[in-house]
């Protein structure tokens, strides 16, 4: 009978960086089709939607998308750290739940943020959008990234 083969790999701050950068713009992704389609069911065409996400209403739909794609990533990075400094505190304890309620509370101070700071000093139409619906999409955020840092440990 073989027993199988466990891979201890270090990973450094450095990797979990980039690790968080790729996943928080997969997330960031996952998160503006989550925004495109809540408004498009309350009639806004997905392509208004985009232009969102720019820091004015002026903005063009591709600007918006890069945007957000960029801070999701830049949000990505901060959290990759932060998991992994949790884990290395945690030790075993960091299982897939712990990992997944960081993703999310993660996600929900991005959301105040945004609510508290961004948005107040921008003219997005972000700030027209439904509260709820704008801190389940953070929370959604929030759980995608911390569910793709974590597929691997």
């Amino acid at each position: 009978m073989e027993l199988p083969i466990q891979i201890n790999k270090q990973i450094k701050l450095g990797d979990a960086a980039v690790e968080g950068l790729m996943y928080g713009i997969v997330a960031g992704l996952v998160m503006t089709l989550f925004v495109v389609a809540f408004e498009w069911l309350a009639g806004v065409m997905p392509l208004e939607v985009l232009s969102y996400f720019g820091v004015d209403a002026a903005a063009p739909p591709w600007v918006g998308l890069f945007t957000h794609v960029a801070v999701s990533g830049i949000y990505g990075v901060v959290f990759g750290m932060l998991a992994l400094g949790v884990a290395r505190a945690l030790g075993e304890r960091m299982n897939p739940g712990v990992r997944l309620g960081l993703g999310v509370l993660y996600g929900l101070l991005i959301f105040l943020i945004a609510e508290w700071i961004i948005l107040p000093r921008t003219a997005s139409p972000l700030a027209e959008m439904s509260v709820w619906a704008l801190a389940l999409a953070h929370a959604l955020y929030g759980a995608v990234l911390a569910w793709l840092v974590g597929r691997k440990a």
